[in-house]
């Protein structure tokens, strides 16, 4: 009865140990990207790099000068951003993803 215990006590420690390894690499990672060119400041504050300041400046910078293009034009857009950290930012879940936009005429076709 006493090996079955130690056997099944083994087992759960195992369990345990590969359950919390494994949650704290999904914690490491970024669950889901944010666009620099549709995020919202909430949004863009779960960027490891990003805080309200930094968000509230990419978001003022897109709205006056319409959507980044690429992570240079980002850097030389925003101040206190540089190419070093925009690929930070990248590894922790911030793109550039183009932006698409249908003009009224162009969009009157499609209905």
């Amino acid at each position: 009865m006493k090996l079955k215990q130690l056997q099944t006590g083994k087992w759960l420690r195992q369990a345990v140990i590969a359950t919390g390894l494994g949650l704290a690499m999904l914690v490491q990672l970024p669950s889901y990207a944010a666009s620099v060119n549709s995020a919202s400041m909430e949004l863009l504050q779960t960027v490891n790099g990003i805080g309200p300041a930094r968000a509230k400046a990419i978001i003022e910078e897109r709205e006056r000068n319409g959507p980044f293009v690429s992570g240079e034009d980002l850097a030389t857009r925003v101040r206190g951003i540089s190419d070093k950290t925009v690929e930070k930012m990248a590894l922790a879940g911030l793109t550039v993803e183009p932006s698409v936009q249908i003009s009224r005429a162009r969009s009157a076709k499609f209905k």
